[in-house]
């Protein structure tokens, strides 16, 4: 176990993560305060053509050929910013256990079990949001301390490692997400990232099997002698 390399992989990863989710953060925050005050804009009295004042809100309602249009946020493709395309691509073993700013989160994710339904990321509910922020930033943490700790192969350079390469993939792509006018151009890294992670699940499946086969050979060799 090599913890500093594990404190590294960890620090590194959420000074890539944590500003982008606390911008994010931001967002969310100010869309709400924004439909709130539009949302009482359209309630408040106002004053008709005689000069009267009426408490009727700002709307005209058709009794007839009136159609009532229902759907799911869960039908629809949602559209993510680059800034969770390059948080959620660059750790993909915590975005899966969590949901994190997923519309539609399963029940089994830390975002289901934490009450956030169908109106998913569009919740009013702000302290749910921080609280799944806060679980998903602890997640990052737990999950790049362990990659780092316990590298799968020691290649002669570093980036020949697939912890270290996404890691320097998911710095590069949070500085670029976090310059307004180029924040597009992130999703790139981050989705090198993703097929780096790839590389890596496929890494941790080979080595238990190559070494269960070595082990295997090398007991009939011994049996055959």
């Amino acid at each position: 176990m090599n913890w500093r390399r594990g404190l590294l992989s960890c620090g590194m990863n959420l000074l890539a993560a944590v500003p982008l989710i606390c911008l994010l953060a931001a967002r969310d925050a100010q869309y709400m305060k924004d439909r709130e005050k539009h949302s009482e804009d359209k309630e408040r009295l106002w004053v008709d053509s005689s000069g009267a004042v009426s408490t009727a809100p700002t709307r005209i309602v058709q009794a007839r050929d009136e159609q009532t249009v229902t759907f799911s946020p869960c039908e629809l493709w949602p559209h993510y910013p680059p800034q969770v395309s390059v948080v959620q691509l660059g750790n993909l073993p915590a975005f899966v256990l969590s949901q994190w700013n997923v519309v539609c989160p399963p029940k089994w994710s830390i975002a289901g079990r934490l009450g956030i339904g169908e109106n998913g990321v569009f919740s009013n509910n702000v302290e749910l949001k921080y609280r799944l922020d806060v679980a998903f930033c602890l997640l990052i943490a737990v999950q790049w301390f362990l990659i780092g700790s316990f590298p799968l192969i020691w290649p002669k350079r570093w980036w020949g490692e697939p912890g270290a390469f996404i890691t320097a993939t998911n710095f590069v792509a949070a500085c670029i997400a976090i310059i307004p006018v180029l924040d597009g151009l992130a999703r790139l890294p981050a989705v090198i990232a993703s097929f780096a992670w790839l590389w890596w699940f496929g890494l941790l499946l080979w080595i238990p099997i190559h070494r269960a086969w070595q082990s295997t050979v090398g007991g009939l060799r011994r049996l055959s002698n």
